[in-house]
């Protein structure tokens, strides 16, 4: 009932659907970029930087974009974003042979450029158009819930256009889904206009500092922040181990990994759904030390099941709680930071994501090279437990 009256508002409706569209489009290209590569230069070297270049541009670029976010328009920002998404996306199509493969790796930065300003200035929209009240936890669970559907359906979608129509039919879909919640953006109305105070490099450098001093002066946000970072490092590198732990511990083939994917986003509708039930009505720190704790409960007894079987049904009970803390921390950013800032703290906690995904890839080899796979994925399953126990320690009580 309350996700219904969250979505009768026609602003909070557009975004949804415009956000939903567009995230089906990049998960359709989350099979299509790695085959591509991978057929025109042979070379999982090649595969591997493309994916690293995904993760380059919110490092580097997102802090900026959220002090940028919160000086510009933002209905402009998402229009003229999703506009270079699209362009970057069409740029891969000249991808086709091995010297012209830099073009391809160029659309790809061009996209997560574009994707770095998208993210944050949706999250600080939404509750310009949706409240702070009882319909912001009910629109984050919506849109945790369609981007749980689009997850779940997506590769598998990319998989068919691939084999129906190759690249370029997985590359014009995601132009146009990008193409599509550009146009629903201008329809966008109740878009509160931007405070600027000066113009400038200088003047941006200087909001960015703000930021900054913001995230690390609330004990809330600077809490948050360290631990979602933990969070996201385990679970990076524990998805960076999965084929390893399906062919060397489940004695499975490597493609049986989807299994444990489709499993993990049948968790993720189930807690993205449930999320609205407790997000608002119990204390943050509360709800996330509960989720991580369950989380990591959960990857223990995945990674010691015996078979496949077990393994997936852990992986979808991980699924429900991670859901509940990604709704939790993004609703408790929104409900408490001011909208005058909300673009920088919200490019804040993406630009900690990305170096948690870097982060998290990078220490699973050197960890298994120390103590054996086994032991690094008991070794990160009790990192997320640890981090539970650090919430009541870090965040404040409320």
């Amino acid at each position: 009932m309350r996700v219904a009256l969250g979505l009768r508002n026609r602003d909070v409706r557009l975004l949804l659907l415009g956000g939903t569209v567009s995230q089906l489009g990049s998960m359709l290209l989350v099979v299509a970029v790695p085959y591509q590569v991978f057929r025109v230069t042979g070379s999982t070297v090649a595969t591997s930087l493309a994916l690293a270049l995904e993760a380059v541009p919110a490092i580097l670029v997102g802090p900026w974009a959220g002090a940028l976010i919160d000086r510009w328009h933002r209905r402009t920002v998402l229009i003229l974003a999703n506009l270079g998404a699209a362009a970057g996306v069409a740029l891969m199509l000249c991808g086709t042979t091995p010297d012209r493969l830099p073009l391809l790796y160029l659309g790809l930065v061009a996209e997560q450029v574009a994707a770095a300003f998208l993210r944050p200035a949706s999250t600080a929209l939404l509750p310009a158009v949706a409240g702070t009240g009882p319909n912001l936890a009910a629109a984050n669970s919506a849109f945790a819930f369609a981007v749980g559907v689009v997850r779940l359906a997506g590769p598998p979608l990319g998989t068919l256009l691939l084999s129906v129509g190759g690249f370029g039919a997985a590359v014009a879909a995601d132009v146009a889904s990008y193409l599509v919640p550009a146009a629903l953006t201008v329809a966008l109305q109740r878009i509160p206009a931007p405070r600027r105070t000066g113009t400038g490099a200088w003047q941006v450098a200087r909001e960015l500092r703000d930021g900054v001093r913001l995230l690390a002066g609330s004990r809330l946000l600077r809490g948050m922040l360290a631990t979602t970072w933990a969070y996201w490092t385990a679970n990076a590198a524990l998805t960076a181990l999965l084929v390893p732990f399906v062919v060397r511990r489940l004695h499975s083939p490597g493609q049986d990994v989807g299994y444990l994917v489709s499993a993990l986003g049948v968790g993720y509708l189930v807690g993205s759904a449930a999320s609205r039930l407790v997000v608002g009505r119990h204390p943050t720190r509360t709800v996330l030390a509960g989720a991580y704790l369950a989380v990591g409960a959960a990857f223990l007894g995945m990674f010691h099941a015996p078979n496949m079987p077990v393994a997936a049904a852990f992986t979808a009970l991980a699924g429900v709680p991670g859901a509940i803390a990604m709704v939790a921390t993004q609703h408790r950013i929104q409900a408490d930071v001011d909208g005058t800032v909300l673009g920088r703290v919200s490019a804040g906690f993406a630009t900690s994501d990305a170096l948690a995904a870097v982060t998290g890839a990078a220490l699973a080899p050197a960890c298994v090279a120390l103590v054996g796979l086994g032991g690094t994925l008991t070794v990160f399953s009790v990192v997320v437990v640890v981090t539970a126990a650090a919430v009541p320690l870090l965040l404040p009580r409320p």
